[in-house]
């Protein structure tokens, strides 16, 4: 009886030891599967930051960042009158492990003798597939035009007979007027009938004034048809625009402006638009626009031809413009202290 109850003991105590071994292993196993996994883990970091450190440097040393903010830069200034592209400075593009490279590049207005930021641009270049970019206006009131201008066509140039007569914009002259001295401002305009681009700053030369950008006609109605609207007798397509000269070095980066406005450069600017337009087209040829590809055809045929600006400058020299009876559809952009 006695060894049968010893027996019992035995057991139990068996029992307990089994189960507090059993459970040593199994400790010992997950401790084991967790060390290997952060091993594991630790080796795919290790391979990730080595595998972007690898392609950062391969990037740099291609110079191929220089590309992008170059893109960018002719894409926005030769596309949307009145913004202008920061390029002063080294501007950082990251590049991502599919090797999507992206930048983003602060847009500016000039107001006289001042920049002013409006916002950004966010361009993004995937090693497989298209090119896109967005742009975010940083708006001032609810009813702002996100800083852009629109132009009316001549209708010389469709083959029509001219506007004898502009339209007056006596609201606008009368805000003008009702603004004190202490003002500067930005204000594009159309002309009656296209110019050479040489011909209209020497039109524009004898106002204090800042010419910044003008309306590139680039065959649109007349070699083919993009969207447009039209009021009365006024037309507005899309269009390029002519900017200032801008200075390259050997690698194709950007060194620097040869103005923060036309005056000293546009004759420099006027033989850089095709040769840009050129270059935007071999760097992302699944993007270029289907426009600009007309327009560059026109352009190579007939050369340019311009029939609109926009300029900054303090407001009673702006006033003074009204004078000129080639120029047209007046339109008032930003106002800032006088800065001039």
């Amino acid at each position: 009886m006695e060894d049968d109850k010893l027996r019992e003991r035995l057991d139990v105590s068996e029992i307990v030891w089994d189960e507090k071994r059993a459970r040593r292993l199994i400790w010992r196993s997950r401790f084991a599967l967790w060390r290997n996994m952060a091993q594991v883990l630790l080796a795919i970091w290790f391979l990730y930051m080595l595998y972007m450190l690898v392609i950062q440097i391969g990037y740099a040393k291609l110079g191929k960042e220089d590309d992008l903010v170059r893109y960018a830069a002719t894409l926005v200034e030769t596309h949307y009158p009145g913004l202008k592209v920061n390029k002063s400075g080294h501007t950082p593009v990251s590049l991502s492990p599919w090797l999507t490279q992206e930048t983003t590049l602060l847009l500016y207005k000039q107001l006289g003798k001042w920049e002013e930021v409006v916002g950004t641009v966010t361009v993004k270049k995937p090693l497989w597939g298209k090119l896109a970019y967005d742009i975010h206006y940083q708006q001032k009131q609810l009813d702002d035009r996100d800083g852009t201008f629109r132009f009316a066509l001549p209708l010389s140039l469709l083959g029509k007979k001219p506007l004898e007569v502009r339209e007056e914009q006596n609201e606008l002259w009368e805000q003008l007027a009702h603004m004190e001295d202490g003002y500067v401002a930005e204000m594009a305009f159309s002309t009656l009938q296209p110019y050479e681009p040489l011909q209209l700053f020497k039109l524009l030369e004898k106002y204090d004034l800042s010419v910044l950008q003008m309306a590139v006609y680039g065959g649109e109605l007349k070699t083919f048809q993009p969207t447009h609207t039209r009021s009365g007798s006024t037309i507005r397509v899309p269009h390029l625009v002519l900017r200032p000269a801008v200075h390259y070095s050997e690698g194709g980066s950007m060194s620097y402006e040869t103005t923060m406005d036309l005056p000293e450069s546009v004759e420099e600017a006027t033989n850089q638009l095709i040769p840009d337009l050129e270059w935007m087209q071999s760097y992302a040829p699944d993007e270029f626009d289907v426009y600009d590809d007309k327009r560059l055809a026109y352009l190579r045929e007939n050369g340019i031809a311009v029939y609109g600006a926009v300029v900054t400058g303090p407001i009673r020299e702006l006033e003074k413009l009204r004078a000129e009876p080639e120029l047209h559809r007046f339109q008032l952009g930003r106002i800032a202290v006088w800065n001039w």
